[in-house]
């Protein structure tokens, strides 16, 4: 016993020190040790087979009695911050939270209504919400990004969103900025409006009937998306009808990453089990078979493929077509899924608030003639426009996953506030939660009022009190719907000029009438988190306005 106590003691120093992770020599240390140990043991026990089954059995419960001791002892370099004792033993605990349910965003908010701005969400990491977090972790001198983005690696190549290294992640991040500019943003102003166009078309063609808003809104994005990225019409709202099943596909291939991104030393194993990435398989597919038909358009057209591929020569070294799918499969989910998110979130609080859309659509008509194009100009500089789109993005941003990143080894920690992080420690930042903190937002950091993001000396609040400026908090210096920093979203400015444009016309064209209250009262708890939003229906009908 002895021997066997030395070996699983040896085993766990080694796996503590190193974190493997790739299946060699973890099959070593967890079925070879045991192994040779029944070998050199066998004479005292009935046989080999014996031996080898109660050397096993030992070794995994030394190790596992060894790994949880540590975790939850006062020699933990995190035993000073709260959390449940099943996050401190084991991430597995919140990947099995977000396989049942998805509701990961709300298990942490609650933790932090409990135990306060850190919590222990995990053996090695913590769940931050202070107020100046952003700064800290997100800025020019933030973390560099931890294991969660290992999801984001596949046999061609990672998408930008899963590159780790900042030296790395600038120069992929080069060619998107190019397409980002002030002079593509013009031609992509052009697809915006000439998708509204097909929007507002698609739903007066559909007067009176009940429709689902969620999915219109969906179509919206990804016709856009296809447009902007690979010059590639799905068709969505012309046809009124999904027309090649990507909205599905793309459920399917995220719904597995919103627990395996808590256990990412998982996927070698995964990749084990024949079939077990065929729903990505089939969304990188989609990627490629977009990606080739653009190259059949060759170079005529400035959207994101142009840039990606470096069609005008700028970079030394031009990019591979396998890595620039991968970048346009991201493109597809993280574009078009998070802009469509918003608007039926948005849509959802207009329904809910009757009060504020009227507002709000006296702002549009008073801008706008009634066949006017999208200004995008005055759009962004519409006070309240913005400030509902604010608000939405606050209260429900289009990713609820935590934004992590990592206190490198050999850092010597980082103080965030007044609260001291070890290193070799993974911080998250769940902006559902940071969004909703008093010490950000206030007074009614769970409600919806738009109002809290425009300038004023005083403000009526939802209760109808009267209130100085002074009582209001506002830090938009923690809003982080697009993440900040060097690695904050490439395409926030296409997507917010995007959703103004699509607000715009819809509020000035037609009257939504929703269609089963059930909706409204149903929709936080059918919200599901799966890297981007999963939502439920919202029927409305749509009724032209005279």
């Amino acid at each position: 016993m002895s021997a066997i106590f030395a070996a699983s003691s040896t085993t766990y120093i080694i796996f503590k020190r190193f974190e493997y992770s790739k299946p060699v020599p973890a099959l070593v240390l967890l079925i070879g040790v045991p192994m040779t140990l029944a070998s050199v043991l066998r004479d005292h026990f009935a046989g080999l087979a014996t031996a080898m089954c109660a050397t096993a059995a030992v070794h995994w419960v030394l190790l596992t009695l060894f790994v949880a001791v540590y975790r939850i002892s006062p020699f933990h370099p995190l035993a000073r911050y709260p959390g449940p004792l099943p996050c401190k033993l084991s991430k597995c605990w919140m990947a099995y939270l977000a396989g049942s349910g998805g509701k990961t965003h709300v298990y942490i908010d609650r933790l932090h209504r409990l135990y306060g701005d850190v919590v222990r969400i995990g053996p090695n990491e913590l769940s931050v919400r202070h107020k100046d977090v952003c700064a800290t972790v997100l800025g020019a001198k933030g973390l560099p990004r931890g294991p969660y983005y290992d999801t984001r690696e596949h046999d061609d190549g990672v998408s930008l969103d899963g590159i780790r290294d900042p030296a790395l992640h600038a120069v992929r991040r080069r060619p998107w900025a190019r397409a980002m500019n002030s002079a593509s943003t013009k031609y992509f102003e052009e697809l915006i409006q000439h998708t509204v166009s097909d929007l507002t078309g698609g739903l007066k063609e559909r007067a009176g009937e009940s429709i689902d808003l969620t999915e219109w809104m969906s179509f919206f994005g990804l016709d856009f998306m296809g447009r902007m990225a690979f010059s590639y019409d799905y068709n969505m709202l012309k046809e009124g009808r999904d027309t090649q099943g990507l909205r599905r596909m793309i459920d399917q291939s995220l719904v597995n990453l919103r627990w395996i991104s808590h256990i990412p030393w998982s996927i070698p194993y995964l990749k084990m089990i024949p079939g077990a990435s065929k729903n990505w398989d089939d969304m990188k597919a989609a990627g490629d078979k977009v990606a080739r038909h653009r190259v059949s358009l060759g170079s005529r057209r400035p959207d994101l493929f142009h840039h990606l591929m470096d069609e005008e020569g700028h970079e030394a070294v031009r990019p591979q077509l396998e890595v620039v799918s991968v970048d346009g499969a991201l493109a597809i989910i993280a574009g078009a899924d998070t802009a469509a998110t918003t608007l039926a979130h948005f849509w959802m609080f207009m329904l809910r608030h009757p009060a504020y859309f009227e507002r709000l659509r006296k702002e549009v008509d008073a801008a706008f003639a009634r066949d006017d194009g999208p200004d995008f100009v005055k759009q962004a500089r519409m006070p309240y426009l913005n400030a509902c789109l604010n608000e939405t993005l606050r209260l429900f941003p289009p990713v609820l996953a935590g934004l992590q990143r990592r206190v490198g080894r050999g850092t010597g920690g980082r103080m965030i506030g007044t609260h001291f992080i070890p290193e070799d420690t993974q911080v998250s930042l769940v902006a559902y939660t940071v969004h909703r903190n008093p010490d950000c937002f206030s007074p009614f950091p769970d409600t919806f009022w738009p109002d809290r993001w425009l300038t004023q000396e005083t403000y009526t609040l939802p209760t109808g009190e009267v209130v100085p400026s002074s009582d209001v908090l506002t830090r938009r210096d923690a809003f982080m719907a697009f993440s900040q920093g060097p690695m904050a979203c490439a395409g926030k400015n296409v997507a917010l000029a995007e959703m103004r444009a699509a607000v715009c016309a819809v509020v000035q064209r037609f009257d939504l009438v929703l269609a089963d209250e059930r909706a409204l009262d149903e929709w936080e708890e059918v919200l599901q988190e799966c890297f981007v939003s999963k939502l439920g229906k919202l029927p409305v009908q749509v009724v032209p306005r005279n």
